[in-house]
Order: C-alpha cells, then sequence, then structure tokens
C-alpha cells in the first residue's frame, strides 16, 4: 500500500514533469538539429567531462542542451570502438542523418541530463528497489521499481522488449556505482519503449 500511494503521489507527478519539460525541448530540437546538421554547425570539440575529442555544435553555449558531450552529436564517440554498432548501423547514412537520428531522435536534449534538480547525483546509501535485484540482461525479461527521495523508475522487460520510464536507477546502485559510469556525474531519465535487438 505505502508502494502504490508512493507512485501515484510521488513518481507519476514527478515523471510528468520530467515529461513536460522534455517533450517541448525535444519538439523544438529536432528541427533545429536538422537545421543545423545541415548547416554544417558542427566541429570535433574537446569534451572535458568525458576527457575525449567528439563532434559537437560549434557554438555549445547557444545550443548546448540539444548538444551531446559524452557521445558527440553523431553517436560515433569520437571513434571509440564502444560505437561500432552505431557505426555500423548507420554506415549507409549521410553525416546529416546520422547527426539527427542521434541527436534529435535516439537522444533528444541529451544535455538536459546535468542540469541539477531535474536529474540526482547517485547516493547509493539512499536507493531502495522492489522486483529483481540486477538490471535484466539481454533476453532474460524481469521487472524492478526503483527509487531514492523522489526520484523513481520502472523497468520491465521481456525478452524482446524493453519498457523504462523515469531517473535511470538500477538495483545494483545500492553497491555503488562502477568505474566510467556516465550516471555518476547525474543521473538521466528515461523514457523508453523498444525493441531489443540481441
Amino acid at each position: 500500500m505505502r508502494l502504490a500511494l508512493r507512485i501515484a503521489c510521488i513518481s507519476l507527478p514527478m515523471w510528468a514533469l520530467r515529461l513536460a519539460i522534455l517533450v517541448p525541448l525535444a519538439a523544438i530540437g529536432a528541427p533545429l538539429v536538422y537545421a543545423l546538421a545541415h548547416a554544417g554547425w558542427c566541429e570535433l570539440r574537446h569534451s572535458p567531462r568525458f576527457n575525449r575529442t567528439v563532434l559537437q555544435w560549434r557554438t555549445p553555449w547557444l545550443f548546448g542542451l540539444w548538444n551531446n558531450v559524452e557521445d558527440g552529436i553523431d553517436g560515433l564517440r569520437g571513434g571509440d570502438a564502444a560505437q561500432d554498432w552505431w557505426a555500423k548501423k548507420t554506415a549507409d547514412y549521410s553525416p546529416q542523418r546520422r547527426i539527427l537520428v542521434w541527436a534529435a531522435l535516439r537522444n533528444p536534449v541529451d544535455n538536459l541530463r546535468f542540469v541539477p534538480v531535474l536529474n540526482p547525483k547517485i547516493d547509493p546509501k539512499r536507493v531502495r528497489f522492489i522486483g529483481l535485484d540486477h538490471e535484466p540482461a539481454k533476453g532474460e525479461g524481469g521487472w524492478y521499481f526503483a527509487w531514492m527521495g523522489a526520484y523513481s523508475c520502472i523497468r520491465y522487460e521481456t525478452p524482446r522488449w524493453r519498457f523504462w520510464l523515469g531517473t535511470k536507477l538500477k538495483p545494483e546502485d545500492t553497491r555503488g556505482l562502477l568505474s566510467g559510469d556516465p550516471r555518476a556525474i547525474r543521473c538521466d531519465f528515461a523514457c523508453q519503449l523498444k525493441k531489443i535487438v540481441a
């Protein structure tokens, strides 16, 4: 009963607020990203937050919310092998199409994740969960609801589909974050319904 009250009184309003901010900014961002990509308004820039060089907008101070300092606006992460899957998937895309799909459709308003209050710093001592005690592996299926104060998420997976809504908390966060976890900076928000590719 307490969990149901938590979801109704805290989680749903928080998720609605986050979506009310995300959706209009994403709607503005799609044509903006399209125009900037087609104008070639991008360049390789060093990302001090992730200590790598990635493709970013030329004026990040102006288009900062629609930038992507982790993976770059093209998703190629400056040639990092971890993004080979994306390079292969988009090998026949033009550079403009790759930017549009990555920066406007897959990761809209990516740098919104660094805004305090909207995105918390994870404190492992405060993370709680019910359901699976780990993030589902591909093909495993299962669910969990995790929360930390006013921030929470629900994640449900079948062997083929994933639904994830809320702050990207994971049951494993109770044991601390792994080195290099980008959520250590600030924990982002997920709004995903996607097919899982093996």
